[in-house]
């Protein structure tokens, strides 16, 4: 910008030229200024120089900083345009968990529970991991499972399980982890950083009893955060590496015609017993009422025959 505004004044020709052209077009004005002391006009030949650069070094200036300024905004339009076009596609940062609902007949709940454990064994290749595993053996038979695997090891999950019945459902969800992982590596790096200047504080406060205690607590501090940062973010890279499975195994439409009536009889007893507990309690609440509506009875009566004789003998 100082090279622009040096070749400008360089290049701006001597004001006494210029206005001397403008006293040979205008003679009679000049003619006029002759009069005058020679000190002023030279006053206003310094006066109108100076003005004159000064404009001339002002405008050149504006110009300079506008491009500067329209350099700047281009170049920093690029990163944003970049920015916005990585975020058109899928995040690859999505974890997803999928579930199944499996109809087998009610003997065969047991056996399907134990040849799902064992598919998952067996694909340790894969990464399965039985993160729970349930068995309902009383009245209604049931069972529920969830494994943790690579996506490929869960797409083999649900084509043994699925083979063992029927899938009456089936769905899947997806979680955006992009922002937790990108803030958790934020986060480390600054604790890290944090870190390593503690560590030189350390070594320069070694004289100083008071400060080294107090880094050192710090330090101790900072590397618990680090240590629980890090098992935090390494939880979310495997969510995002392996995905989840649950599996729900029950006998809705695979259950035998006899299984309804079997069950309404066995629960006969007991509906009979909570019926009579429920007219039990009625009569306790409805006999206090009934009391009290009886006696309002009688005495409404009572008034109604003795208005009606006194009408009577009237």
């Amino acid at each position: 910008m100082m090279n622009i505004v040096k070749q400008a004044r360089s290049s701006i020709p001597p004001i006494d030229h210029a206005l001397a052209s403008i006293h040979m077009t205008h003679n009679k004005p000049f003619q006029r200024s002759r009069k005058k002391p020679r000190a002023v006009e030279r006053w206003r030949y310094a006066f109108a120089e100076k003005y004159m650069r000064l404009l001339i070094i002002a405008v050149l200036t504006t110009l300079a900083m506008v491009g500067c300024a329209s350099k700047e905004e281009s170049g920093t339009a690029s990163p944003s345009v970049s920015v916005s076009d990585s975020t058109d596609g899928p995040s690859q940062y999505m974890a997803y968990e999928h579930s199944i609902r499996l109809d087998v007949e009610e003997a065969k709940i047991a056996s399907v529970h134990e040849a799902a454990e064992a598919a998952c064994r067996a694909a340790a290749a894969e990464q399965c991991v039985i993160l729970m595993s349930q068995l309902d053996t009383g009245r209604d038979v049931s069972a529920a499972l969830k494994f943790r695997a690579t996506p490929s090891g869960i797409r083999d999950l649900i084509a043994a399980i699925g083979s063992q019945g029927d899938i009456i459902s089936q769905s899947v969800t997806g979680e955006d982890l992009a922002t937790p992982i990108e803030d958790s590596a934020k986060k480390l790096a600054m604790l890290t950083d944090y870190q390593s200047k503690l560590e030189a504080l350390e070594e320069r406060a070694s004289s100083d009893i008071d400060a080294l205690i107090k880094v050192n607590k710090e330090l101790a501090s900072v590397q618990s955060d680090i240590e629980a940062m890090t098992g935090h973010r390494a939880h979310l890279i495997e969510r995002v590496e392996t995905e989840l499975l649950n599996v729900f195994i029950s006998s809705t439409y695979n259950r035998s015609f006899w299984k309804p009536i079997t069950t309404a009889l066995s629960d006969f007893g007991h509906n009979l017993s909570e019926g009579i507990e429920s007219a039990i309690y009625g009569v306790a609440f409805l006999l206090p009422w009934s009391l009290i509506l009886l006696v309002f009875g009688w005495a409404a009566r009572k008034l109604w025959l003795r208005t009606k004789q006194r009408n009577a003998n009237a």
